[in-house]
């Protein structure tokens, strides 16, 4: 069996459907590949995880339309692969942990 990435990283495009996710991983894991984005604006995740939509198109939850729009126009005109995967750096262990540091260092100053 493959790893998702592996089929990630050759797709033309990831919808994520959702109307509701605690932390939607799987569209760290398509940034990083450098898979164009579009997913439901739904609580919680997609809309910190795209930046209000710089990474990936966001659209309401229940609207399909609105979905296949989306996902016609990020497949005719998808973002730059290196920036999708500079948007899935960000969500590493090591910059998590730099940033916890740097957030506690701050407090305790």
């Amino acid at each position: 069996m493959k790893a998702p990435g592996s089929y990630l990283a050759h797709a033309d495009l990831f919808a994520l459907s959702s109307v509701y996710e605690g932390f939607p991983t799987v569209l760290i894991e398509a940034l990083a590949c450098g898979c164009p984005v579009v997913s439901t604006d739904c609580p919680t995740g997609p809309q910190e995880i795209l930046h209000d939509g710089r990474y990936g198109q966001l659209v309401g939850m229940g609207d399909p339309e609105a979905l296949a729009r989306a996902m016609s126009a990020t497949l005719r005109a998808p973002l730059p692969t290196e920036l999708l995967q500079e948007r899935g750096r960000t969500f590493t262990v090591d910059v998590a942990a730099e940033r916890l540091l740097a957030e506690i260092t701050r407090a305790l100053n």
